[in-house]
């Protein structure tokens, strides 16, 4: 499986974010074009999955919530990765979603998970059993053993070689040439 698009919402230094990704992606572009911020992403859903990792600690790890909202975010406050996953040609054979905010305390807390699988919705949250116990909503269900079985190709996707071990270059120019 691969990554085949992602989608981002008030992500770093992005308002608002839509690649279609293909077999092999190169990212350039001038410094503080927000490079490092879409591979982070990508990180940011394997640290999910990472053991010792989960919500709590990935966004703790990134700064919290307002360091990893973009600045423009003020009406919708919510930080959204979207990632469709698979092995078709089309790559639509898998979506995760999740959309994070914080709460009173700066504590993350998802105000949307989201897992389609061949476009059928395999898991939404927030459920009936998140509203009468707002405590579930600091963990992911991908997180969760006894909650990814559904989905736990989407987990183990995530947690393995899938999700890009991404290296980045940063080439300089010699001073005189």
């Amino acid at each position: 499986m691969r990554v085949s698009h992602l989608a981002l919402e008030n992500w770093r230094n992005f308002t608002r974010v839509d690649v279609p990704l293909q077999q092999r992606v190169f990212v350039a572009g001038p410094n503080a074009a927000g490079k490092s911020n879409l591979l982070d992403a990508l990180r940011f859903l394997r640290d999910l999955t990472a053991p010792g990792g989960g919500l709590q600690k990935v966004v703790i790890d990134r700064g919290g919530i307002s360091r990893m909202r973009c600045l423009a975010a003020r009406r919708h406050p919510a930080v959204t990765v979207d990632a469709t996953i698979g092995e078709s040609p089309s790559g639509a054979d898998w979506r995760y979603r999740i959309s994070i905010v914080q709460d009173n305390q700066r504590r993350p807390l998802i105000e949307e998970e989201l897992v389609e699988h061949g476009g059928e919705k395999i898991l939404v949250r927030p459920d009936d059993s998140d509203k009468e116990d707002r405590e579930r909503l600091r963990q992911t269900h991908l997180e969760g053993v006894n909650t990814n079985k559904p989905f736990r190709e989407v987990y183990d996707f995530f947690g393995s070689e899938g999700v890009p071990r991404v290296v980045e270059s940063r080439w300089r120019l010699p001073a005189r040439l």
